[in-house]
């Protein structure tokens, strides 16, 4: 039997959808940027970016269904809209910190630099990490609002593995890029930052051209 919500508990939850849609906004517009820049080498192979670049808007239209089809939120939806900030937030950071030295998951600049400032000088990978911390949030939301099928869930399971183990494979390439081309600098800050977490900062605030 459902139990008629107060006006303080609907409020609550429109509250909560807005706060969600605009994360959702906010992520969307930092992590989407599909322009061929010069220079701008592939790190993977191209069919699986191009699958990716085809199918990564699949997930935000899964995350806004599951949201607007909220009918109740419990502690643990605040949690997961906690990530989904926190996920948008870094990117969005990251973004403007790697500035036009950013390109699409799986590619790389041959002319870009070791950027070791702001968010860089936390975490190696910080839009991977953001991506992936969205994500999460996202899962933590669908678990109690979950609008699916038993198959669909299975799929949607799948399609989110595929895009972590992607960027994965994108942070080890681009690791072993830089490494090839800045050599011993690049090693010292691999050895003070970590890939994912912000253990510690990185103690020069330069960044890192690479030698002529």
């Amino acid at each position: 039997m459902n139990v008629p919500k107060s006006k303080g508990e609907k409020m609550s939850l429109k509250i909560f959808q807005v706060l969600a849609i605009l994360c959702l906004m906010v992520f969307t517009f930092f992590v989407s940027d599909f322009r061929n820049k010069k220079g701008m080498l592939p790190l993977i192979n191209m069919k699986l970016i191009n699958v990716l670049k085809i199918f990564y808007l699949v997930p935000i239209f899964i995350y806004t269904y599951v949201i607007l089809n909220t009918k109740n939120i419990i502690f643990y939806d605040y949690i997961g809209l906690f990530c989904t900030f926190n996920g948008a937030i870094l990117v969005g950071k990251a973004r403007r910190d790697l500035g036009k030295y950013h390109t699409w998951a799986g590619h790389m600049l041959s002319s870009t630099m070791i950027i070791t400032r702001g968010i860089y000088s936390f975490i190696r990978h910080p839009i991977y990490t953001g991506i992936c911390i969205f994500i999460l949030g996202g899962i933590i939301i669908g678990i109690n609002n979950n609008p699916f099928s038993l198959f669909a869930t299975i799929t949607i399971i799948a399609f989110v593995f595929f895009i972590g183990l992607f960027l994965i494979i994108s942070a080890v390439k681009e690791s072993n890029y830089l490494q090839k081309m800045f050599g011993e600098k690049y090693i010292e800050y691999k050895r003070q930052v970590h890939a994912f977490l912000p253990i510690r900062k990185y103690s020069i605030s330069k960044d890192v051209k690479a030698e002529s």
